[in-house]
């Protein structure tokens, strides 16, 4: 049966709001951008060429009342420096038709009703202002010939008429800057106004939500390693059970060989004595009752090591630096290797389950050196500092590639090899 894990909802929640936070982060920054653009968008596209058709108005008109002027000047003058300036009655022309061009280019951008309005009544104005000044024109070149006697009503009309024009001129521009200009320039700074709080809106709301971005993060990252940790500790907790109930179970079978079959076989070794001392010198009987004890004592010494291997004592009396000390004159007077060790400067400090995956450890070291190596020195450090323990074990011997090893198809002569790897 396969065991489902537990779930963290806390954790996938973390994920969950970290991913809809992101989400949220875009969609609220692209409608902030998109709401800056609109903004500026329609600050260029309307409000600016609105503000530049009424100076180009205003512009024009100057440019079309300075033609006026000039034409009468050189009228009445007959200079040559102002027949030179009055006599292009074509820049005239030129100005009114720049006005009539930025003012249908206003009316084209001209949204609102009282824009509208404004642009009807500009037109009107205009309108006064072309048959003034083509009156003026007209009196002006009637000055020209005309007799003494019809020349100062002439003159009179004339003056008249400039005046008209002059009022009319400035009743045009005035109304250029106030109300239409002052009405753009209200609604740019508006446009302006609404730009630099989208801005500093879309700011702050990018800043916090940053700011709770980290914080959803930060927690969703602690209850990942809280959980990581837990499992961690979860994961030691079984390994450490597992060793202790292998060790348990070793021990009791320990004491089982030791105990129970110790006392069995050496039960059996005296009732064999008995049964020599029945038995009169020289029968073939009592050379087979000495083999059986010969056998019996190799039976008892075998008892006693897989006894001792199942569960070695001197962990327990000795503790695990001498244990592994032990283990390692046993093996030097074995092979006859030259073994070195060094024990650590400071005490131990480990549980009892790591006492045991330590001593394991350099007995099955020790065991496939004499077995495959061929070394002649080998070196055992075992140091500590702290809560943590190094363990560290070298020798001279033919060596091997492990990686090429595990690659290699599984065999039966392979199985004692791998069989030691794995439980290293």
């Amino acid at each position: 049966m396969t065991r489902r894990l537990p779930i963290d909802w806390r954790t996938v929640a973390g994920f969950i709001g970290l991913l809809a936070l992101i989400i949220a982060l875009g969609v609220i920054g692209i409608r902030q951008i998109n709401r800056l653009n609109r903004a500026i968008s329609e600050l260029g596209r309307v409000e600016v060429p609105l503000q530049n058709a009424v100076a180009e108005m205003k512009s024009a008109n100057s440019q079309y009342a300075q033609g006026i002027r000039n034409y009468i000047f050189w009228r009445s003058e007959k200079y040559l420096d102002a027949a030179a300036a009055g006599g292009r009655l074509d820049l005239v022309h030129q100005a009114a038709a720049r006005f009539d061009r930025y003012m249908d280019l206003y009316a084209s951008l001209a949204t609102g009703p009282q824009e509208r309005q404004w642009v009807a009544a500009l037109r009107a104005s205009e309108e006064e202002l072309r048959a003034a000044g083509e009156s003026i024109l007209e009196t002006a070149e009637s000055l020209e010939g005309a007799a003494a006697r019809d020349e100062a009503a002439l003159q009179g009309a004339l003056n008249r008429q400039l005046m008209d024009f002059e009022s009319a001129l400035f009743k045009i521009d005035s109304f250029l800057d106030d109300p239409i200009q002052q009405f753009n320039r209200a609604r740019i700074e508006r446009r302006l106004q609404l730009a630099d709080m989208t801005q500093r809106r879309s700011t702050l709301v990018l800043f916090w939500s940053l700011i709770i971005g980290l914080a959803l993060g930060a927690q969703t990252a602690f209850l990942t390693y809280r959980r990581g940790k837990k499992e961690q500790e979860h994961r030691e907790f079984l390994w450490r059970r597992v060793i202790r109930t292998e060790e348990e179970e070793r021990n009791n079978l320990s004491l089982q060989i030791h105990d129970q079959m110790g006392q069995d076989l050496s039960a059996l070794k005296i009732y064999l004595g008995l049964v020599e001392r029945d038995i009169v010198d020289g029968t073939p009987e009592i050379e087979k009752i000495e083999k059986a004890k010969k056998i019996l004592d190799v039976l008892m010494e075998k008892a006693h090591n897989i006894s001792e291997l199942l569960r070695p004592p001197e962990l327990d009396d000795l503790g695990l630096v001498e244990s592994i000390g032990a283990i390692i004159l046993q093996h030097e007077e074995m092979t006859g290797a030259k073994m070195s060790y060094v024990r650590p400067a400071s005490a131990l400090k480990v549980t009892e389950e790591d006492s045991l995956l330590l001593y394991r450890i350099v007995q099955e070291a020790l065991t496939n050196i004499a077995k495959h190596s061929e070394a002649k020195n080998v070196e055992i450090s075992l140091t500590a500092g702290g809560d943590w323990a190094r363990l560290a074990i070298g020798d001279d011997g033919s060596g091997f590639d492990y990686h090429q090893l595990l690659e290699k198809p599984r065999r039966r002569r392979d199985d004692k090899v791998r069989l030691g790897l794995a439980g290293l």
